[in-house]
C-alpha cells in the first residue's frame, strides 16, 4: 500500500448508489413525481427499468427502441415505440436517459433533447469523448445538464467524486484501471496460466468480452474514458485520435509468469496526467504494476482508479467497472439527483462542469520517461550482453538490471529491467538494436508503472 494512500472499495450490488445520502421514498411524498423518457432497452437499459421500478418518485413514460417483437428480459409497464421523437418531443419528458450505445444515431438523439431543453443521463463514452466539447457548450446555451456517471468506470462513483468530492483539489494526475474485459483477461492469463487466445475465448464465453472484442483489447474503451476523465481534471476533453493507445493482444503467458516473477503483474492502464505549458499527457498501454501497489490487487472484471489531488494526496477507488446493474445503478443515481435537483432554481449550471470549447493540447509522447521491461531472443554469441549495454549507454539509457534466461539450440533470451528514460530515448535505441545482426527479436517491450505524479 502506498503512503498517504486513500482507498474507497466500491463493490457488489451498492456499488453504484446514489451519491446523496437520502430516502428516495420521503423525498417523493416531498417532490412529486419526475417524467422520464428512455432511448435504448438493452442489457443496460433492462437493468434501468429494473431499478425505476422501484423509485416511487420518478415515472418512465416511454421507452424508444429499434426493434418491438425483440424478446428481452423485462417488459415496462409504460409504453415501448420505434419513434424516437414520441420520447424527444413529449413536453412532459423532462429527463431522457440514454442507453442505446454507439456514436450514432445516439449523438443526434442527444443533440435533440437538448435542444428541446431536456436534460440529459447518458452511458455513452463515446459521443462524450468525440462530441464532448460542443454538446456540454449546447446543454450551457439551453440551460440543461448532461449527467455521466455510468460512461467511466461503471458502479464506482468516480465522476462525482472528482467533479463535486474533490472540487476543491487541484489535480496531477488520473490513472488506473478502466477497462473491465482486459483486466479479466489478464487475470486469468496469471491465474489459470492461460494464452491470451484461451483467456479471451473464455471472456467470450462468460458474456464479458463481445464477438468483436476490438475495442476493449486495443484500447478503444480506455482512451474514451481517459478523454472524459482529462475533460473533468483539467477542463477540456482529449482527442480520442490524440490519445496514444496500445492494447494486451502481445501480451504472452511468458510475460505473465516473467512479470510475477520479478515482483509485478500486468495491467493495461490508462493515464491523464498533466504536464507543462498546458499539455497532458493522455495514453493507455499495458504496465508492470508492482505488487505492493494497490493496483495491483484489482482483479477479474472490477477496475481501480488513482486519482492524485493536491489537497487530498492520492485516492483509489474500486469496484465493478461494467455490467448491468453496476451501470444501471450509475444512470438511475444520477436519475435520482437530477429530479432532486429539478425543484431548485437554475439548478443546471451547478451541475455544469467547467469544460471549455477548445480541445486539450496533448504532450509529444517522445518526452514521456518511465522505467522499461524488455525481453530479447537473441543468437548466442559471445559479447551479446556488452553490446547492448554500450548501445543502451550510448542513448544514455541506464540498466538496473540484466538477466540471461536459458541457452537453446536456437539461441538465448535476455532480460533487461531498465531505469527511468525517455520514450524517445527508448525508441532511438531499440531502433540502433534492431539493425544488430545478433538480434532475433524484440519480443517484449513493456513499460513499468509508478507513483501516480510519476509515471510521465
Amino acid at each position: 500500500m502506498l503512503p498517504n494512500v486513500h482507498v474507497l472499495f466500491s463493490a457488489g450490488k451498492d456499488a453504484g448508489a446514489p451519491r446523496y445520502n437520502w430516502q428516495p421514498d420521503s423525498l417523493g411524498e416531498q417532490m412529486g413525481r419526475v417524467v422520464v423518457g428512455m432511448i435504448g432497452l438493452g442489457t443496460v437499459g433492462t437493468g434501468v427499468v429494473r431499478l425505476l421500478e422501484q423509485q416511487r418518485h420518478l415515472t418512465l413514460k416511454k421507452v424508444a427502441v429499434k426493434e418491438l417483437q425483440k424478446e428481452r428480459a423485462v417488459r415496462p409497464t409504460c409504453p415501448v415505440t420505434t419513434d424516437v421523437s414520441e420520447v424527444i418531443d413529449d413536453p412532459e419528458i423532462e429527463i431522457l436517459i440514454e442507453v442505446m450505445g454507439g456514436e450514432q444515431p445516439a449523438l443526434d438523439y442527444i443533440k435533440r433533447a437538448i435542444d428541446k431543453r431536456k436534460h440529459i443521463v447518458t452511458a455513452n463514452k463515446e459521443v462524450l469523448a468525440k462530441h464532448g466539447p460542443e454538446l456540454f457548450q449546447l446543454a450551457k446555451q439551453k440551460g440543461v445538464a448532461i449527467f455521466f456517471e455510468a460512461s467511466v468506470a461503471g458502479g464506482v462513483p468516480l465522476i462525482s467524486t472528482i467533479s463535486k468530492g474533490l472540487e476543491a483539489n487541484k489535480f496531477s494526475c488520473v490513472t488506473g484501471i478502466l477497462n473491465g474485459t482486459t483486466n479479466f483477461i489478464l487475470s486469468k492469463m496469471e491465474e489459470d496460466k492461460e494464452s491470451y487466445a484461451a483467456a479471451l475465448e473464455k471472456a467470450q464465453s462468460l458474456g464479458f468480452a463481445e464477438s468483436d472484442p476490438t475495442n476493449d483489447v486495443d484500447g478503444y474503451d480506455v482512451a474514451y474514458k481517459l478523454s472524459i476523465l482529462s475533460a473533468l481534471s483539467y477542463q477540456r476533453f482529449a482527442k480520442p485520435g490524440e490519445i496514444y493507445r496500445e492494447g494486451i493482444r502481445n501480451i504472452s503467458a511468458l510475460d505473465m509468469a516473467q512479470a510475477q516473477e520479478f515482483g509485478y503483474r500486468i495491467k493495461l492502464v490508462g493515464s491523464t496526467r498533466r504536464a507543462e505549458a498546458g499539455k497532458i499527457d493522455v495514453r493507455v498501454h499495458p504496465m508492470l504494476v508492482p505488487l505492493n501497489h494497490p493496483l495491483a490487487s484489482v482483479s477479474g472484471s472490477n477496475n481501480g482508479i488513482l486519482v492524485s489531488g493536491d489537497a487530498v494526496g492520492e485516492i483509489v477507488m474500486v469496484g465493478p467497472g461494467a455490467g448491468q446493474m453496476p451501470t444501471a445503478s450509475a444512470i438511475v443515481g444520477d436519475t435520482i439527483n437530477l429530479a432532486s435537483a429539478l425543484q431548485l432554481p437554475d439548478f443546471a449550471s451547478y451541475f455544469q462542469p467547467e469544460i471549455e470549447p477548445e480541445w486539450a493540447t496533448t504532450a509529444d509522447p517522445g518526452d514521456w520517461s518511465c522505467p522499461y521491461y524488455l525481453r530479447f531472443a537473441v543468437h548466442d554469441t559471445p559479447g551479446v550482453i556488452g553490446r547492448i549495454g554500450t548501445i543502451f549507454g550510448a542513448h544514455q539509457i541506464s540498466i538496473q538490471s540484466i538477466f540471461q534466461r536459458g541457452v537453446e539450440e536456437s539461441g538465448a533470451r535476455i532480460v533487461i529491467f531498465t531505469h527511468e528514460v525517455k520514450n524517445s530515448q527508448m525508441e532511438s535505441a531499440l531502433a540502433e538494436l534492431k539493425q544488430c545482426d545478433f538480434l532475433r527479436e524484440l519480443e517484449s517491450q513493456i513499460r513499468i508503472f509508478q507513483s501516480a505524479g510519476r509515471n510521465g
